[in-house]
């Protein structure tokens, strides 16, 4: 009996083995887009970010590689053209360039601004206008446990009320010094710090429109995207966002969302306000910052 146990254990084994295909993906043309993303506020720089799509196999994964650096950008006001400069800034916590394009000149409230880049004799326009209007934060709280869509995590629970008469969209803005100790949702701590503390900002994804809660008190909650200890403070700012940016991070979020639950209906990005390009170029305001103490 031990035998034939032995011998049918062997055969399946054999089996098992002459089943095993080595399958062999062929990658598929692929015709590489540009990628735009330029959010400007009154009081600050414009900063617009242009980089090259790739497959999903493309061994190319450096954002230096990815970054276009050889596009005219230019932003019109109504009244003057300015062009835009290929620029950097260092990121410390993952020790590497951001690479964007630049003016001095800084963006003023109630204009509306005109992008336009060339790229590989290829023209790509937008507009936004920043005509949104500040919505302070009213209240922060902290709850150790709450459940979405990617599982069970502690909140900050964000409280403003809602402009009245206005189409708008919100979401946070949270900033805080760090050290290396600190670690981001990715697991990543920056290797090039040494303990020296650095600035970092997160900015949500998700937005919240006020469709059927017009002028009323609201709250959402949010999970912090840098790991912290008791009594580390940040600062909460309230952004309130153009349709143009509520569109393409909704379109994001969706997709996201078929990605992780395969009773949704598969999304793929689409076109928005550009043509032959993926991307958004988007207003935004932001509200004055509210101190928050992490309780644990």
């Amino acid at each position: 009996m031990k035998k034939l146990s032995i011998l049918a254990f062997v055969i399946c084994v054999v089996v098992f083995i002459s089943c095993e295909k080595t399958i062999t993906i062929k990658q598929q043309p692929y015709q590489s887009k540009l990628s735009i993303q330029g959010l400007i506020t009154p009081n600050q720089k414009p900063q617009i970010y242009l980089n090259r799509t790739v497959p999903y196999f493309d061994p190319k994964v450096n954002t230096r590689e990815l970054t276009v650096d050889n596009a005219a950008v230019t932003v019109n006001d109504g009244a003057t053209t300015y062009l835009l400069s290929f620029d950097s800034s260092y990121n410390y916590h993952y020790c590497r360039y951001d690479y964007f394009y630049s003016n001095p000149q800084t963006i003023q409230a109630n204009k509306t601004y005109t992008l336009n880049i060339v790229f590989n004799g290829v023209t790509y326009t937008a507009q936004a206008t920043t005509n949104q209007s500040k919505v302070p934060v009213t209240s922060t709280s902290y709850v150790p446990v709450f459940k979405d869509l990617y599982g069970e995590h502690e909140g900050v629970i964000v409280g403003y009320t809602d402009k009245a008469g206005e189409e708008n969209y919100y979401r946070y803005e949270m900033s805080r010094m760090i050290d290396s100790s600190v670690k981001s949702v990715d697991a990543v701590k920056s290797s090039c710090t040494f303990g020296q503390k650095y600035y970092v900002k997160e900015v949500g994804r998700t937005i919240y429109p006020d469709k059927n809660v017009e002028g009323l008190a609201l709250t959402f909650t949010f999970e912090p995207n840098f790991s912290h200890k008791r009594n580390d403070t940040g600062y909460i700012r309230l952004q309130t966002v153009d349709k143009n940016i509520f569109t393409f991070y909704d379109n994001l979020d969706r997709q996201k969302l078929a990605q992780y639950n395969p009773f949704v209906e598969p999304v793929f990005i689409i076109p928005g306000q550009f043509k032959d390009a993926i991307g958004v170029f988007g207003a935004y305001a932001i509200s004055d910052s509210v101190v928050f103490v992490h309780p644990e």
